[in-house]
């Protein structure tokens, strides 16, 4: 088991290069891409992934997908799957080698910004994210998103999320009630922290059916009367959204 002295230097290690990673690549926040690593690669402290530089367990796959950041050049080590949920099974698989732990978070940009991995949406919280990228096959594994998601929280790996000037909200905080029919850069700033938050809504402008809807489901899941209007309390709640 890992240290706090190994955790907090793994965690060091690696967040520079998610958040270059994430600035260069985009879609992934960096915080899970570095709880990720912790996981996968035991917080570095996986002598076989640590001497390959292999923390995110990308497997060789086709060999054809995402290769810009990969040389080809990969190990074979044992590894356990839950294809069936609380049942394991060991095989022998091929893992991607990489000469650098920048390298190796490069290559897991690059390949969750792939084809194979169009459905895990940029605006989506580090929620939502993880479970994209179970639900498009990433790991097997039924309990690594809940374990990715605690990982976030204990050690606030959020902080690492949004330096990228793109990932700073530019729309003014309306000061007037915003609800359906409403346009301008007050309901740009309602759709992009609905987004932020994890929910769904195209970033238009415009205060239509999808916007609505969204608000109604984000006020209805912070407890707030669902009633479609954006005023102060729901914008307060909006801005405490992670």
């Amino acid at each position: 088991m890992a240290t706090k002295a190994q955790i907090n230097s793994f965690i060091a290690e690696i967040a520079p290069h998610a958040q270059e990673a994430f600035k260069k690549l985009g879609k992934v926040h960096p915080s899970v891409c570095i709880a990720m690593a912790c996981v996968e690669s035991a917080y570095g402290t996986s002598a076989k992934m640590r001497s390959h530089n292999a923390f995110l367990g990308q497997k060789v796959g086709t060999g054809k997908t995402a290769t810009k950041h990969w040389d080809g050049t990969f190990f074979k080590t044992k590894t356990k799957e839950e294809y069936v949920i609380g049942h394991h099974s060991v095989k022998v698989d091929a893992f991607r080698s990489y000469s650098s732990a920048r390298q190796c978070i490069f290559n897991y940009y690059e390949l969750l910004n792939s084809p194979l991995y169009k459905k895990v949406t940029a605006t989506a919280s580090p929620k939502i994210q993880m479970l994209q990228i179970k639900a498009v096959g990433y790991m097997t594994s039924s309990t690594e998103v809940n374990t990715v998601l605690k990982l976030i929280d204990k050690y606030k790996l959020t902080r690492y999320d949004y330096q990228d000037a793109s990932q700073i909200c530019i729309y003014e905080e309306p000061k007037v009630v915003k609800k359906l029919g409403s346009k301008g850069d007050g309901v740009f700033w309602i759709q992009w922290m609905l987004c932020k938050a994890g929910y769904e809504v195209e970033k238009d402008g415009i205060y239509g059916k999808q916007t609505n809807d969204a608000v109604l489901a984000f006020q209805t899941d912070k407890i707030l009367e669902p009633d479609g209007i954006v005023g102060k309390n729901t914008r307060e709640a909006l801005k405490a959204a992670k």
